[in-house]
């Protein structure tokens, strides 16, 4: 309350001052102030607009977007509904207006907190202009001086003139032209009544009272506009009565303006190496991005609908919620890997931070499946059986080791399992056990060739998924498994064209296959068992083929979903900026899954059902689920099973032993595996 009512004081402080000698000596030195034909200057370049994947503009990349206009192109309405909302004393008073200050003192005063400004609108000029918006007494006084200097070179309506082309409305507009564009995506001098009344109470707080943010506040503040011209004589009350009426409509030059930021960002910082961030920024260049509009509004308002879900349920527990929970998703199409949604956290106004592209976290057994697919390549089966029970490892270096004891979720274990049921179920035992029989140095090189580039482990703790990845490769990875192991690189952007010329056109490299066809098919079929009786089982609403993994790290700091269909592949994390539980007995399937669900269901709607096509090379036998072992199919526990085809006949399944090896090698005198350094 002292700042508040401290600032008020200033307000009387300042106007003594004027009333002084000392105002006839400058306080600040003003050597030139802009000549009126020098505004135009101020726009700086023409923007940079992006569009979408069906050629519609939805942002714009220019650090602000000003448009000079004369005044004798500016509505009446428009003028005096200005001059009524920020300084209805305008054409009476001089640089300052020691009357509307010393009211706006007085009532601020009173209420013990700043109610209203007192600065005219040639103050708010010269602040504009040539000032900080820190609120100290120095700055003010400065302003002030600035004020008389402007006041005494220009007149009124230069000033006003000068005002209009000038100040900020938010969304980077700065002018009345500007914001015309921004808002209704027309000049100014088309605007209605209403248009303009709603434009003339943005000044005051463009973030607060942006219809593109909140259309209720927004009204609320065009009718006081409308009051104040009803009072300063600016309208009639038939006019003023049809204004209020008229719904607060608004169609925005930028369709999706603010529902893509994360993704704005991303391809700003791309051309800004490729291009550089001057011509980014002031070469006018139409960019054309990957971006569906319909899937990022889906992205956006599951992510935000979802995370609210979670702190509300969190806020009814023991305990309390918690408001900083986060999040980030990436949608890509699967055959191009192009990025089609990119929501970087839960709310781009509090932080601007990417998550999804520059964040690195854990994956836990969202990574499990490259261990298998590494398995499936170098010939193991979905049915191959693997030992589930306990083991443990000396670790370290030598005078520092321990003992490491991998341990399942549950703390349950199972005996011997297929390599399907442990996927499925993502047990974590035989998972280490599997990245200790195919060794860990083909599974990172696995990982390199599907395109993840982070640091990776080099221990057997890597099946767990302990190494920290961003959301952007491990949901590309997930597309190539997808596509077949075929990896196509994400990308944002198709083709920017700048005067003239087409300056970058994203032409797709040649695909490169990191995993054999038939292995990314097994390997997909076996998540889809994870959706139909393992760990993502909510991932069943979305009503169509889907294979996904869930990943749950140490601790549940971080929560992970990712999954795709023939068309379209996704992924979702979840947790904090600065890593702590979410929960002691929270899972991805539990919190992520719904999240993913959402936005899936949203974005594929009505869409052709595509099933997972296997490829040639690739055959069904049936199988008992819990052994492996050919069976027919009246055996209650019969499973039509995928294999590939190496050879003529009929698959046979190979059982691991508790060193880890297929029986026939330890026969043949296979040595026993040490374990790896970490």
């Amino acid at each position: 309350m002292r700042s508040k009512t401290g600032w008020a004081a200033a307000s009387l402080l300042i106007a003594a001052l004027l009333g002084s000698p000392a105002w006839a000596a400058p306080l600040v030195r003003v050597e030139d102030l802009p000549h009126l034909l020098q505004l135009p200057i101020f726009q700086p370049g023409e923007p940079s607009i992006l569009y979408d994947d069906e050629g519609q503009a939805f942002a714009s990349i220019v650090p602000e977007y000003r448009v000079f206009i004369p005044l004798a192109r500016i509505p009446t309405n428009l003028r005096h509904a200005i001059i009524a909302a920020e300084d209805a004393r305008f054409y009476q008073h001089g640089a300052v207006d020691l009357r509307g200050m010393a009211r706006a003192t007085i009532k601020n005063l009173l209420a013990a907190q700043v109610k209203e400004g007192g600065s005219t609108i040639t103050q708010q000029l010269a602040k504009t202009l040539f000032l900080s918006h820190e609120r100290t007494i120095g700055r003010k006084v400065r302003e002030f001086e600035l004020a008389r200097e402007i006041e005494q070179r220009y007149t009124k309506d230069q000033i006003l003139e000068m005002y209009l082309s000038s100040i900020y409305f938010g969304h980077g507009a700065y002018g009345v032209e500007a914001a015309a564009r921004t808002y209704f995506s027309k000049g100014v001098a088309e605007l209605d009544l209403p248009e303009t009344a709603l434009l003339a109470g943005l000044p005051r707080a463009p973030g607060r009272y942006s219809p593109l943010i909140d259309a209720k506040r927004a009204k609320a503040r065009r009718q006081y506009v409308l009051d104040r011209m009803l009072a300063t004589g600016g309208l009639k009350k038939t006019q003023a009565r049809s204004a209020s009426r008229a719904p607060v409509s608004v169609n925005p030059m930028f369709r999706g303006r603010g529902a893509a930021p994360w993704l704005v960002d991303y391809v700003r910082q791309q051309l800004d190496t490729r291009l550089g961030p001057i011509l980014v920024r002031q070469g006018g260049l139409k960019i054309y991005t990957t971006m569906n509009a319909p899937m990022q509004r889906a992205a956006v308002e599951a992510v935000k609908r979802g995370v609210a879900t979670i702190v509300k349920q969190k806020a009814a527990q023991k305990g309390g919620g918690d408001a900083h929970l986060e999040a980030a998703m990436i949608a890509m199409e699967v055959r191009t890997g192009e990025i089609k949604a990119m929501v970087g956290g839960s709310d781009y106004g509090q932080s601007q931070f990417n998550r999804a592209v520059h964040a690195q976290r854990q994956p836990g057994s969202a990574f499990k499946p490259f261990v298998y697919a590494a398995a499936l390549e170098q010939g193991l089966t979905p049915v191959t059986l693997i030992e589930d029970a306990p083991i443990q490892f000396e670790i370290g270096e030598s005078g520092r080791r321990e003992t490491w004891a991998p341990e399942n979720l549950d703390r349950q274990y199972r005996g011997f399992v297929t390599l399907r049921r442990a996927l499925e179920e993502s047990i974590n035992v035989p998972t280490v056990r599997l990245i200790q029989q195919i060794g860990v140095d083909p599974v990172i090189d696995l990982a390199r060739r599907l395109g993840i580039t982070s640091e990776l482990r080099r221990e057997y703790a890597l099946a767990l998924g302990v190494s920290e990845l961003s959301l952007l490769e491990l949901t590309s990875a997930y597309q190539a498994l997808a596509n077949g192991g075929t990896v196509s690189p994400p990308f944002a952007i198709r083709r920017v064209i700048g005067p003239g010329e087409v300056l970058l056109e994203e032409r797709s490299p040649k695909p490169q296959q990191g995993l054999s066809k038939q292995a990314a098919f097994l390997l997909t079929s076996i998540l889809q068992g994870v959706v139909e009786r393992g760990t993502g089982k909510a991932a069943q609403r979305i009503g169509r083929p889907v294979a996904a993994k869930t990943g749950t790290s140490q601790a549940a700091e971080d929560l992970w979903f990712l999954g795709y269909t023939p068309s379209l592949v996704a992924g979702l994390w979840l947790g904090y900026d600065q890593p702590r539980s979410i929960g002691a007995h929270e899972t991805a399937g539990k919190l992520a899954a719904p999240i993913w669900v959402d936005f899936m269901r949203r974005s594929l709607g009505d869409n052709q059902i595509e099933a997972f096509s296997p490829p040639e090379g690739v055959f069904q036998a049936s199988v008992n689920r819990r052994t492996g072992e050919p069976t027919s199919p009246s055996d209650p526990e019969a499973f039509l099973e995928y294999f590939i085809r190496r050879y003529e006949g009929p698959p046979s399944t190979a059982t691991l032993s508790e060193t880890g090896f297929p029986p026939s090698e330890v026969n043949g005198g296979t040595s026993r595996p040490q374990p790896l350094s970490p």
